[in-house]
Protein backbone atom coordinates (compact mmCIF):
# COMPACT_ATOMS: atom_id res chain seq x y z
CA UNK A 1 0.00 0.00 0.00
CA UNK A 2 1.89 3.48 -1.26
CA UNK A 3 0.20 6.50 1.33
CA UNK A 4 -0.17 9.31 -0.85
CA UNK A 5 -2.63 10.84 1.23
CA UNK A 6 -3.80 11.75 4.77
CA UNK A 7 -6.97 9.51 4.20
CA UNK A 8 -4.25 6.49 3.65
CA UNK A 9 -2.52 7.06 6.25
CA UNK A 10 -5.70 7.16 8.67
CA UNK A 11 -6.39 3.59 6.86
CA UNK A 12 -3.04 2.04 7.46
CA UNK A 13 -3.10 3.25 10.61
CA UNK A 14 -6.61 1.55 12.03
CA UNK A 15 -5.50 -1.39 10.45
CA UNK A 16 -2.41 -1.49 12.66
CA UNK A 17 -4.69 -0.75 15.66
CA UNK A 18 -6.96 -3.06 14.81
CA UNK A 19 -3.90 -5.91 14.25
CA UNK A 20 -2.40 -4.44 17.87
CA UNK A 21 -5.90 -5.03 19.58
CA UNK A 22 -6.69 -8.53 18.56
CA UNK A 23 -2.93 -9.40 19.54
CA UNK A 24 -3.39 -7.38 22.60
CA UNK A 25 -6.14 -10.09 23.48
CA UNK A 26 -3.57 -12.52 23.77
CA UNK A 27 -0.84 -10.87 24.89
CA UNK A 28 -2.55 -9.82 28.26
CA UNK A 29 -3.84 -13.69 28.41
CA UNK A 30 -0.33 -14.69 28.35
CA UNK A 31 1.41 -11.84 30.85
CA UNK A 32 -1.92 -12.63 33.24
CA UNK A 33 -0.75 -16.32 33.46
CA UNK A 34 2.99 -15.62 33.74
CA UNK A 35 2.50 -13.48 36.35
CA UNK A 36 3.48 -14.10 39.57
CA UNK A 37 1.32 -12.45 41.88
CA UNK A 38 -2.28 -12.78 41.77
CA UNK A 39 -2.43 -8.51 41.66
CA UNK A 40 -0.54 -8.84 38.04
CA UNK A 41 -2.20 -11.64 37.12
CA UNK A 42 -5.65 -9.81 37.73
CA UNK A 43 -4.55 -6.61 36.34
CA UNK A 44 -3.56 -8.49 33.15
CA UNK A 45 -6.89 -10.73 33.14
CA UNK A 46 -8.96 -7.40 34.14
CA UNK A 47 -7.89 -5.77 31.09
CA UNK A 48 -9.49 -8.78 28.75
CA UNK A 49 -12.69 -6.90 28.86
CA UNK A 50 -11.52 -3.81 27.86
CA UNK A 51 -9.83 -4.89 24.99
CA UNK A 52 -12.78 -6.88 24.04
CA UNK A 53 -14.76 -3.57 23.56
CA UNK A 54 -11.57 -1.73 22.27
CA UNK A 55 -11.70 -4.26 19.24
CA UNK A 56 -15.71 -3.39 18.60
CA UNK A 57 -15.31 -0.19 18.42
CA UNK A 58 -12.74 -0.12 15.91
CA UNK A 59 -14.72 -2.58 13.98
CA UNK A 60 -17.57 0.01 14.24
CA UNK A 61 -15.62 2.76 13.17
CA UNK A 62 -14.47 0.32 9.38
CA UNK A 63 -18.30 0.02 9.14
CA UNK A 64 -18.60 4.10 9.69
CA UNK A 65 -16.33 4.57 7.12
CA UNK A 66 -17.95 1.63 5.16
CA UNK A 67 -14.95 -0.44 4.91
CA UNK A 68 -14.30 -3.77 6.25
CA UNK A 69 -12.04 -4.35 9.21
CA UNK A 70 -8.76 -5.44 7.76
CA UNK A 71 -5.59 -6.15 9.82
CA UNK A 72 -2.22 -4.64 9.26
CA UNK A 73 0.61 -6.39 11.08
CA UNK A 74 3.37 -3.62 12.69
CA UNK A 75 7.06 -4.84 13.38
CA UNK A 76 6.93 -2.67 16.65
CA UNK A 77 3.91 -5.06 17.78
CA UNK A 78 5.55 -8.00 16.20
CA UNK A 79 8.92 -6.80 18.26
CA UNK A 80 6.74 -6.96 21.46
CA UNK A 81 5.39 -10.20 21.13
CA UNK A 82 8.37 -11.08 20.55
CA UNK A 83 9.76 -9.71 23.67
CA UNK A 84 7.02 -11.29 25.55
CA UNK A 85 7.56 -15.03 24.40
CA UNK A 86 11.42 -14.28 25.21
CA UNK A 87 10.16 -13.31 28.53
CA UNK A 88 7.79 -15.98 29.47
CA UNK A 89 10.37 -18.18 28.68
CA UNK A 90 13.40 -17.02 30.77
CA UNK A 91 12.46 -15.18 33.51
CA UNK A 92 12.06 -17.13 36.52
CA UNK A 93 11.74 -15.19 40.11
CA UNK A 94 8.49 -14.63 40.96
CA UNK A 95 9.53 -10.31 41.44
CA UNK A 96 11.23 -10.46 38.37
CA UNK A 97 8.25 -11.99 36.31
CA UNK A 98 5.82 -9.31 37.45
CA UNK A 99 8.28 -6.42 37.02
CA UNK A 100 8.52 -7.61 33.49
CA UNK A 101 5.01 -8.33 32.61
CA UNK A 102 4.59 -4.76 33.66
CA UNK A 103 7.43 -3.44 31.57
CA UNK A 104 6.02 -5.51 28.51
CA UNK A 105 2.66 -3.82 29.64
CA UNK A 106 3.13 -0.50 29.56
CA UNK A 107 5.37 -0.73 25.91
CA UNK A 108 2.45 -1.72 25.27
CA UNK A 109 -0.04 0.71 26.11
CA UNK A 110 2.17 3.66 25.61
CA UNK A 111 2.46 1.84 21.82
CA UNK A 112 -1.37 2.23 21.41
CA UNK A 113 -1.99 5.06 23.08
CA UNK A 114 0.25 6.27 20.15
CA UNK A 115 -1.24 5.05 17.65
CA UNK A 116 -4.16 6.86 18.81
CA UNK A 117 -2.84 9.93 18.93
CA UNK A 118 -1.90 9.50 15.42
CA UNK A 119 -5.71 8.62 13.98
CA UNK A 120 -6.93 11.19 16.51
CA UNK A 121 -4.56 14.06 14.72
CA UNK A 122 -5.41 12.29 10.62
CA UNK A 123 -9.06 11.85 11.86
CA UNK A 124 -9.34 15.64 13.01
CA UNK A 125 -7.44 16.68 10.00
CA UNK A 126 -10.31 14.90 7.54
CA UNK A 127 -12.55 16.01 9.19
CA UNK A 128 -13.71 12.43 10.03
CA UNK A 129 -17.37 11.74 11.71
CA UNK A 130 -17.83 12.64 15.30
CA UNK A 131 -18.66 9.13 16.06
CA UNK A 132 -15.43 8.31 14.60
CA UNK A 133 -12.99 10.63 16.92
CA UNK A 134 -15.76 9.35 19.90
CA UNK A 135 -14.78 5.46 20.02
CA UNK A 136 -10.83 6.52 18.91
CA UNK A 137 -11.03 8.70 22.30
CA UNK A 138 -12.84 6.02 24.39
CA UNK A 139 -10.25 4.09 23.55
CA UNK A 140 -7.39 6.16 24.40
CA UNK A 141 -8.60 6.92 27.15
CA UNK A 142 -8.97 3.43 28.66
CA UNK A 143 -5.36 2.76 26.83
CA UNK A 144 -4.60 5.72 29.08
CA UNK A 145 -6.33 3.90 32.47
CA UNK A 146 -4.41 0.69 32.29
CA UNK A 147 -1.12 2.49 31.42
CA UNK A 148 -1.74 4.52 34.90
CA UNK A 149 -2.83 1.36 36.67
CA UNK A 150 0.52 -0.62 35.66
CA UNK A 151 2.89 2.99 36.79
CA UNK A 152 0.76 2.75 40.26
CA UNK A 153 2.20 -0.90 40.43
CA UNK A 154 5.78 -0.18 39.90
CA UNK A 155 5.27 2.99 42.01
CA UNK A 156 4.48 1.06 44.98
CA UNK A 157 7.10 -1.29 44.16
CA UNK A 158 9.44 1.07 44.46
CA UNK A 159 8.18 2.36 47.47
CA UNK A 160 7.67 -0.34 49.13
CA UNK A 161 11.73 -1.25 48.48
CA UNK A 162 12.55 2.42 49.63
CA UNK A 163 11.28 1.85 52.81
Amino acid sequence: MSITTESDMFERELQKLYHAEIEILDLNGDLAEAAASREVEALFAGHREDTVTQVTRIEEIFELLDEDPTERGSPIMEGLLAEKDEFVHEVEPDDLRDLDAIGIGTINERIEITLLDRLLLLAENLEAPQQVVDRLEKNRSEAEAALEKMQAFLEERRASRAE
